[in-house]
């Protein structure tokens, strides 16, 4: 190498002079077949996260949901009621 080649030229050097010899290794089948197996693996994963764990947490937040707002709902209720059970004036 000179002093002279350009960046561009230098980092191609490099990648080959390092990377090719460790594909050279590795037959493209097998890269091929691990990278398969890591996809169906994530696949799965993802595909259990989406239809099992999120409606489960969904459901949840909804049922909190409902109890929050039927516990808003019956606080003016109890409060309104207390205020017509108070004894009125008589005009006498």
């Amino acid at each position: 190498m000179t002093s002279q080649d350009c960046a561009v030229c230098k980092l191609i050097r490099t990648y080959l002079f390092l990377a090719v010899p460790l594909l050279a290794r590795v037959e493209l089948i097998d890269l091929l077949a691990w990278g398969a197996l890591a996809a169906l693996v994530a696949i799965t994963l993802y595909r259990a996260y989406d239809e099992f764990y999120l409606p489960r947490r969904r459901l949840r937040a909804l049922e909190a949901a409902k109890e929050r707002f039927d516990s808003l709902v019956d606080e003016p209720e109890t409060s309104s009621e207390g205020a017509t059970a108070a004894p009125q004036k008589n005009s006498d």
